[in-house]
């Protein structure tokens, strides 16, 4: 829906900028976009001098503005800066008056309650918009809870915010009550600043400095403080039920930790430690535990097999086969299944040929794939009720997952329904794809692919609920003869993969 003072903002910027380089065109429609903030977010570097201008407010246009204007109120900032600010709100649903380049009452107003929405009156006191405060303005992020958000974890996000906006490095983050990537980064860097790190350390990413520090800080039923309310909000993050935003580590809470650790199949102890953590702020956990299961694109031979029972491995993730026209062999090798059943390991089959953009994803690629992925099955023997993970091997957006991934299961299911539901649909990918696709109802189990730590689908997503395999680091097991590398994977106990076949295969 068109918001009049939108469209009011964009004939204004249009009217100011016409013929400036690197200024873009706006369309007048009346609705907010990240065009429209782009567009503020270089005519404010053109108001700053900075150039050439581009569509990121990053170190140097947040160092300009610092220099420049400090605080933007009724007492400094130009005309055409005011009118930014005043474009802004109104873009993110504020008063922001008339955008008349005048800062008045109505603009210091909605100041005033867009940085209550944010968590971050207290650290920005007065009605003045602070260079953080314009970054965030210039976004498309909210600051009021959104459809199906929580208020816990909005209480959370601005907790966060008010916390540690004056740190060098700490944006201020959506209060919409959704977790995301941005939301997981900056718990990370509150972590990391509750264990010392400087401004020149923390980084928000879940390095060695950062595991170190969390192996000291292992919180039981009776610990309080800083470390209990991160952790606790890491729970509530990961939608973990019965968790309360606390400082105190409860009875109630250690319940909850319990149940999180059976979930994500680590020892429950109840208690927050190291591993628990690590499951709580990063997508592949403690990488280095092993698991029981694997996926390879390596033939599994005789003495691959005894290596990967040594160390522990029961189930085996095979592809039914190769993409057109690749030199690359990957796929389940004649008389491989055979070795598999008798050295005592069960298999699981994967399905990708190419998989790694989203062009390749539609309903009817969908379609062709769930036919080439039956045929397979069938010719190497796999039972029914066998699950067939389809893969999503990209860093695949939420867009994407509609738009193309959603619709390419679509596809799947009708076929594999067609051919009389002999094989289960299983997907692998990143964490929001699973869900998604899980809860559009096109699958049934999950292969996550969660060692791709820094993938968006990933961050700031929690485990699906009906996950089989996480795949969490790669590794070289065996030697010799039996040497292999592998994808390691933690195995939920869904899928136990299959040990006995229709036919000997000839593939």
């Amino acid at each position: 829906m068109a918001d009049e003072m939108v469209r009011k903002a964009q004939r204004l910027y249009n009217a100011t900028y016409a013929g400036i380089s690197g200024m873009p065109t706006l369309e007048e429609n009346g609705r907010t976009s990240w065009d429209v903030m782009f567009a503020l977010t270089r005519a404010l570097q053109y108001e700053l001098g900075i150039s050439p201008q581009s569509n990121n407010f990053g170190p140097a246009t947040l160092a300009a503005l610092q220099s420049k204007f400090p605080v933007i109120d009724r007492g400094s900032g130009s005309a055409n800066i005011n009118r930014l600010v005043q474009s802004a709100l109104y873009c993110k649903g504020y008063d922001g008056g008339d955008i008349d380049g005048v800062y008045g009452g109505r603009v210091a107003t909605a100041v005033g309650r867009l940085k209550r929405d944010m968590g971050v009156a207290d650290a920005f006191p007065g009605d003045g918009v602070t260079p953080k405060v314009f970054k965030a303005l210039l976004t498309m992020d909210a600051y009021v809870a959104t459809d199906g958000g929580s208020d816990a974890v909005r209480s959370i996000q601005q907790w966060l915010n008010g916390r540690h906006v004056n740190r060098r490095n700490f944006f201020i983050v959506p209060c919409d009550g959704h977790f995301s990537r941005d939301v997981q980064k900056a718990l990370v860097f509150a972590v990391q600043y509750q264990l010392g790190m400087s401004d020149d350390v923390a980084t928000g990413a879940f390095g060695p400095a950062t595991k170190e520090g969390l192996k000291k800080n292992t919180l039981t039923v009776g610990s309080s403080g800083p470390f209990v309310q991160l952790f606790s909000a890491a729970m509530i993050f990961n939608r973990r039920s019965g968790v309360s935003f606390s400082d105190a580590f409860t009875s109630e809470l250690s319940t909850a930790v319990r149940g999180f650790q059976e979930f994500v199949k680590l020892p429950a102890t109840g208690a927050g430690d190291f591993p628990t953590w690590a499951s709580l702020l990063v997508s592949c956990g403690d990488n280095t535990r092993r698991g029981t299961a694997f996926d390879c694109v390596t033939e599994i031979t005789p003495a691959r097999a005894d290596a990967l029972r040594e160390a522990g491995y029961l189930v085996a993730g095979r592809y039914l086969t190769n993409a057109p026209d690749s030199t690359f062999d990957k796929k389940i090798q004649p008389g491989e299944l055979e070795v598999i059943a008798t050295k005592g390991l069960r298999v699981f089959p994967i399905y990708q040929t190419y998989g790694g953009s989203a062009s390749y994803f539609n309903e009817n690629q969908g379609i062709a794939d769930a036919q080439a992925a039956y045929d397979a099955a069938r010719g190497y023997g796999f039972k029914s009720d066998t699950w067939i993970y389809f893969a999503v091997d990209f860093d695949v957006l939420d867009h994407q997952v509609t738009d193309n991934v959603i619709p390419h299961f679509r596809g799947i299911n009708r076929k594999v329904t067609e051919l009389g539901g002999r094989y289960r649909i299983g997907v692998y990918g990143p964490r929001n794809a699973c869900s998604r696709v899980a809860a559009a109802g096109f699958a049934t189990a999950a292969f996550v692919a969660d060692m791709s730590t820094g993938f968006s689908g990933n961050l700031g997503c929690p485990m699906p609920e009906k996950w089989a395999f996480d795949q969490i680091a790669t590794v070289s097991v065996g030697g010799g003869d039996g040497k292999i590398e592998i994808d390691n994977n933690i195995a939920s106990g869904l899928d136990m993969g299959q040990n006995e076949f229709d036919t000997t295969g000839v593939r």
